[in-house]
């Protein structure tokens, strides 16, 4: 009886005890999930954070990195370029200087293989020598005697003062525009100017005198039909006395300095086509006093020629200064002499191309 008591006692102790167990087990498990679970996840998220703001900051000091070296490599790069630049200029200089240095004396030993490798050419003969620096001197003398203008201007003829017949005139031109054109049709029907010819046209003027001879609205003169270049016309004629008068239309539409530029281009083409001829260059006339304009009046007509005047002394022309013979004392056309009052006001009447004959034929002898 007492083992059996016994027996039960302990098996309830055990029961006991194995309860207690059970409880105290799932007690802690209650209490450990809350420490787990709460409090543990924030630092865990922190230091996520920190890590991923440390790989940042990494990428952006390589970035940094690499742009320095790209800076760097680009710097590097341009250094040698100008290192290249510089070693580039420094060898032209040196190249320059060597060839400027005298040549050093060769040694014996280069001397003597020289004279071993090379025939020795036999020297050359004091008459062969004197030939080839005569050549040479010859062809020296030749370019330095080149001038720009192709002959040396011949002297201006003296003008005794004498009048001249109108036959005087028969181996001579007269080149001009439309006031010379006047002068031409006077000549139609009288002598005064014997057998001369005239190479005149409207509107011509030293400038366009330039234009080419199949440019459409080119206003070149004829002559027996045929239009020509004011030089190659003169040569065509055969004429020995030329005389031109041109400006008037040069003045108001290039100015003082583009009329001298043009006669300066113009005569020098006509004395190279006909070098055997004296030229002539008359002066512009000038106009009535109401007629002028503001770039065409009887100043600009003055001064150019005026400006005219020293390029005809230093090129051998003969300057004649008809305007000095048509002007009423003021520097204005006498109205008697002008053809056309009432409209441009510089053309010559009869009377004025009597003056202006008359003025030639006292002037040119």
């Amino acid at each position: 009886m007492k083992k059996v008591f016994a027996f039960v006692f302990i098996t309830a102790l055990i029961l006991t005890l194995c309860a207690c167990g059970d409880s105290g087990s799932s007690d802690s498990e209650k209490s450990v999930v809350p420490v787990v679970s709460g409090p543990a996840d924030e630092p865990e998220e922190e230091s996520k954070k920190e890590e991923s703001k440390k790989e940042e900051s990494k990428k952006e000091e390589s970035k940094k990195e690499e742009s320095k070296k790209e800076e760097s490599k680009k710097e590097e790069s341009g250094k040698e370029d100008s290192k290249e630049s510089s070693e580039e200029s420094s060898a032209d200089e040196s190249s320059e200087e060597e060839s400027s240095e005298p040549e050093s004396e060769p040694s014996e030993e280069s001397l003597e293989e020289s004279s071993e490798s090379e025939p020795v050419s036999e020297p050359e003969s004091e008459e062969e020598s004197e030939e080839i620096s005569e050549e040479e001197s010859e062809e020296i003398s030749e370019e330095e005697s080149q001038p720009e203008v192709s002959r040396e201007p011949k002297p201006a003829p003296v003008l005794t003062g004498d009048e001249v017949s109108s036959e005087w005139f028969d181996d001579a031109v007269f080149i001009g525009d439309s006031v010379t054109l006047k002068l031409s049709y006077f000549c139609d029907y009288n002598d005064d100017l014997g057998d001369a010819k005239f190479l005149c046209a409207g509107s011509l003027g030293y400038n366009n005198a330039q234009w080419d001879l199949y440019r459409p609205d080119n206003v070149h003169p004829s002559y027996n039909g045929t239009k020509y270049l004011v030089d190659q016309g003169a040569a065509a004629t055969g004429a020995k006395k030329i005389f031109i008068m041109l400006g008037m239309n040069d003045i108001g539409l290039y100015g003082v300095d583009g009329a001298v530029d043009g006669m300066k281009i113009i005569t020098k083409r006509i004395e190279d086509a006909c070098p055997d001829a004296v030229i002539y260059v008359q002066s512009v006339t000038p106009m009535l006093y109401g007629s002028q304009l503001s770039d065409l009046n009887n100043t600009t007509i003055a001064e150019f020629n005026r400006r005219i005047q020293p390029i005809c002394q230093e090129r051998g022309y003969v300057y004649l200064d008809v305007a000095s013979a048509v002007d009423d004392g003021y520097g204005n056309l006498v109205y008697e002499y002008c053809g056309d009052p009432t409209a441009m006001g510089l053309h010559f009447s009869d009377e004025g191309c009597r003056v202006w004959i008359n003025y030639l034929k006292h002037n040119v002898g």
